[in-house]
């Protein structure tokens, strides 16, 4: 018996023996199949901005009827009076400014320290200055002697307004484009009247571009509300019992946008409400609010909300990303260009894998690569002629090559993708428009929480991890996943900065190829190359929302490194596997990459 079990126990160990043998210990192809050691983490701190850092001019137009029949809709004057009781109100600060404007006709004039159609600072203002305002609103006549100086036109101030608020962002955008600065004013429009346009405008007021247009500013700007006043104060009340519209048969005619045309004087209380429902849907347009002030009610402007110039700042999202390496990370593909197409997609293009518009017409290689696809006619690898023509159209020479926002996209891809090229983040949605045109998924609308791939993962979660949100790859997120760790650092500081310490493991390096265009060996030695392989553009996003408006605009700060290295030689870059992040380092808009 005890044969038999020396026996069988050699017979296990030759066994155990063979099978680590064959399995471990002399597989020479070990050395060729062990995983890359390419994961490195990105540890440090930031903190959001102090309440100075960020500041929001607040810039207030008020449009104001001025035809002869507000003398008798507010014989009082309390418009001008609510006009001086807003400029005392609002706080005396350099970034709050006023302009005011009256329309009658097709005249508008703009009562402001110059007389032009320019913001005038609050604080510019004296109490005489104010008393001055008032009398000049007040006593004002449209000058000329035009028949229609006292008719009233809403299509002609509101492209005034337009015109005003275009400039002005026009204006900020050349004082501040050295700057770090990244200042965007919140424009609040009060448009003030009693009654209706002489002639039915209702079709450009309520169904064409008169006030739908001076909302869309707000894509240029922090924001752009369009707020409507109706005022109908007379001394004498209307008789409220008379309406009669042809019998009794209804109201005649009717615009497009179904507020029907009432004949003069036929019905005057349901003119009036008529005129007041007008002045209400043009405040829906716009985004704004409306006020209605009959009867014997005072004027006021105090229930607009017009926003803080300093704000305290909450973080939104944290994100990390590799434009070097592909969604989910694959260890035999990288992006070396990050130009969105992988470097063996380049060579079957034919494009060039080092630079992202090869052919120089102002879009990426990967943008046109995929918008070819849907049936756009792009050539990613056309050959320039020496006249400037043989590209693609539709990038003016001026923008080829321009990334306005440093945010990775050149400006001529972002207006085919459809996002601003002014903004790191198009859709306020927290994550820049980069990692989602990247990842895959859409940077001009909301779908972070959408699951594609059904796999039980938000967009939102699957960008933040690099993974791919149109493949179920669950049982990868452990090994190729990022791994995300936030802890605040105290409570706010004196100057109302949240600070954080953050931690981002298993961001993956990938083997992206040596940039060989200046390859030649003047010495005899060595090839010269531009950049070795394996270096990898590694970005990490910070977003936050204003603490008294979490719908706003985001903030984006970024840090940008192209230093982690993928491990040729079997070394990677940095050694130790930890790139540090100092809160200095991340910056906002355009700046130096490490």
């Amino acid at each position: 018996m005890r044969a038999v079990r020396i026996a069988s126990a050699l017979a296990f160990l030759a066994l155990v023996t063979g099978a680590c043998t064959d399995t471990y210990l002399y597989d020479e192809r070990r050395l060729d199949k062990l995983p890359a050691d390419r994961a490195i983490a990105l540890d440090g701190d930031f903190c959001t901005p102090s309440t100075n850092d960020v500041v929001r001019p607040i810039k207030i137009l008020l449009a104001m009827d001025a035809s002869q029949s507000m003398i008798k809709t507010d014989p009082g004057g309390s418009r001008a009076t609510a006009l001086v009781e807003l400029m005392n109100t609002l706080p005396q600060d350099p970034e709050i400014s006023l302009l005011v404007m009256l329309f009658a006709g097709s005249t508008s004039a703009y009562l402001t320290k110059t007389g032009l159609g320019q913001f005038d600072r609050l604080i510019d203002y004296t109490p005489a200055d104010k008393q001055a305002l008032e009398q000049r609103l007040l006593n004002f006549a449209a000058p000329g002697t035009m028949a229609n100086r006292d008719s009233t036109d809403f299509v002609k101030p509101l492209a005034d307004i337009y015109e005003i608020i275009s400039r002005d962002i026009a204006n900020t955008r050349l004082m501040t484009k050295n700057t770090a600065n990244d200042t965007r004013a919140r424009y609040s429009v009060i448009f003030l009247s009693d009654g209706e346009p002489t002639n039915n405008q209702d079709d450009e007021l309520l169904c064409g571009d008169a006030v739908r247009r001076v909302r869309q500013l707000k894509d240029l700007a922090d924001d752009v509300k369009v707020n409507t006043v109706h005022v109908f104060r007379p001394t004498q009340p209307i008789d409220s019992t008379k309406c009669d519209i042809d019998g009794g048969t209804g109201p005649v005619g009717g615009s497009a946008c179904r507020i029907p045309i009432i004949p003069p004087g036929a019905c005057p209380l349901l003119q009036v409400n008529q005129d007041a429902e007008r002045l209400l849907k043009m405040s829906e347009i716009g985004g704004g609010d409306f006020r209605d002030f009959r009867n014997n009610e005072p004027i006021n402007f105090l229930n607009f909300r017009f926003g803080q110039v300093r704000r305290t700042f909450e973080l939104d999202t944290l994100v990390a990303s590799n434009f070097s390496a592909l969604p989910g990370s694959p260890d035999d593909q990288a992006d070396t260009d990050s130009d969105g197409l992988s470097d063996q997609d380049e060579a079957t293009e034919m494009t060039n894998p080092w630079v992202r518009d090869t052919d120089g017409d102002g879009f990426s290689d990967g943008v046109e690569v995929h918008f070819r696809a849907l049936g756009g006619a792009f050539t990613p690898n056309n050959m320039p002629l020496p006249d400037g023509g043989g590209l693609d159209p539709g990038c003016p020479p001026a923008l080829r090559g321009v990334d306005t926002d440093c945010d990775g996209l050149l400006d001529c891809d972002e207006q085919i993708i459809g996002t601003n090229a002014q903004r790191v983040d198009s859709d306020d949605d927290g994550i820049p428009d980069m990692v989602e045109w990247q990842m895959q998924t859409q940077p001009s609308g909301k779908d972070l929480g959408q699951d594609p791939d059904t796999d039980g993962l938000s967009n939102h979660d699957e960008l933040l991890m690099h993974m791919d949100p149109h493949t179920v790859d669950n049982a990868k997120l452990t090994a190729q996943g990022y791994r995300y760790g936030l802890v605040r650092s105290g409570p706010l500081d004196d100057q109302g900065r949240q600070c954080f310490h953050f931690r981002v493991d298993n961001v993956l390096l990938a083997p992206t190829i040596r940039d060989t265009r200046d390859a030649g060996n003047p010495d005899g030695g060595a090839p010269l190359f531009r950049r070795a392989a394996g270096y990898n553009d590694v970005w990490l996003s910070t977003a936050m929302k204003p603490g008294d408006d979490p719908t706003g605009r985001t903030v984006i700060r970024s840090f940008r490194t192209q230093l982690p290295r993928y491990p040729v030689g079997g070394i990677k870059l940095p050694v130790d596997g930890v790139v540090t992040v100092k809160p200095e380092d991340f910056i906002l808009g355009c700046g130096p990459q490490q």
